[in-house]
């Protein structure tokens, strides 16, 4: 009896389009019908290959990195066009479907962003850098745990620590990118870095920073290069100084400045403890504490008389009432986030 390679028949329904994974692939949700069960299925053209060897490097990554936070690889198939990776169907979407609907509280944040960063700390153990960090490939998990995924872009590193993609994501390109071919893992920390930016402002917030360059793309470049973009200054008004300098620190245009790896990222993650549970929602923010959630409003519908609004509210009745209602005159923005600022330290108190 032979037993030397095999082929054998694999067999799933498309059901729909799910999302674009970058320019060379799509990604469907399918019935897998030998297991009975709704996977997601990666497929990328032939064509999109300089040659054979490569067609199936990115689910041998994958595999290779098995690990609780990353997502797993079921199998990988190929037809005469396309090579299939086919994945577990998490149906409560990515990081940035979430972000998309409502904006997350720091908690929150904090927790997805640790168990990214330990999948990514994974990768890097086994060699690799990732090169696509960001909220579009941070998968939700059905036990409400954030998995890397999409290993289209990651390239092993050689003796040195450096890696040379093929592509990068735009969006979230670092100064380096326009400075040298060859990377480092510091690259992941920045898109890591960048991540939490767009986690703890919004989508919006990030959106709007980037429609100013139209297309300008030597703006835009000069812009990263410097560290113009993003705003290293511009955070929501209940982001504590000390996540802010953690993020700032891991997106500095300078490499020695970064962290060193993603284990001091997590770590200095884990001991941020302020405003916790505060969620902003078009100038108000919530926070819900057990019996009673708190609600600050601005209103600054007369920009020469801003008030800031204090309410609490019973969860079991519903009823409001309102704590405090203040009147700032004449106030700028740096001094308007200022007073809010100082509204979130006494309920911390």
């Amino acid at each position: 009896m032979s037993i030397g390679l095999q082929t054998a028949e694999l067999n799933f329904d498309i059901i729909r389009e799910i999302g674009q994974e970058g320019k060379n692939s799509q990604v469907f949700l399918a019935h897998d019908k030998q297991l009975d069960a709704e996977i997601v299925i990666k497929r990328i053209e032939k064509t999109k290959f300089t040659n054979s060897n490569e067609y199936y490097e990115e689910s041998k990554k994958l595999y290779l990195s098995s690990h609780n936070n990353v997502v797993k690889v079921s199998y990988a198939c190929s037809d005469d066009d396309y090579i299939y990776i086919a994945m577990p169907y998490y149906k409560n979407g990515s990081l940035k479907s979430l972000i998309t609907n409502r904006n997350l509280s720091i908690r929150e944040i904090i927790r997805y962003s640790i168990q990214f960063l330990s999948g990514l700390h994974h990768i890097h153990s086994k060699g690799l850098i990732h090169f696509d960090i960001k909220p579009d490939n941070i998968m939700i998990s059905d036990s409400n745990e954030a998995l890397l995924s999409d290993f289209g872009l990651a390239k092993a590193m050689n003796d040195f620590g450096l890696a040379n993609p093929t592509f990068l994501y735009e969006k979230q390109i670092a100064p380096e990118a326009f400075q040298s071919t060859k990377k480092t893992l510091h690259y992941d920390i920045y898109l890591s870095g960048i991540t939490l930016y767009r986690l703890l402002n919004g989508e919006k917030h990030f959106e709007n920073q980037l429609s100013k360059y139209n297309n300008n793309i030597e703006s835009f470049k000069n812009d990263v290069i410097s560290g113009k973009f993003p705003n290293r200054k511009d955070y929501l008004a209940h982001i504590p100084i000390k996540l802010q300098k953690i993020v700032n620190k891991a997106i500095d245009i300078d490499i020695s400045k970064r962290y060193n790896n993603v284990l001091e990222l997590m770590n200095d993650l884990g001991g941020v403890d302020e405003n916790l549970d505060w969620v902003y929602s078009e100038k108000e923010w919530l926070c819900n504490k057990g019996n009673h959630t708190y609600k600050i409003v601005i209103n600054d519908d007369n920009p020469k008389a801003i008030s800031i609004d204090t309410t609490k509210i019973n969860n079991i009745t519903g009823i409001e009432t309102k704590e405090k209602k203040s009147t700032f005159k004449n106030l700028n923005e740096k001094d308007i986030s200022s007073k809010i600022k100082g509204v979130f330290k006494s309920y911390e108190k």
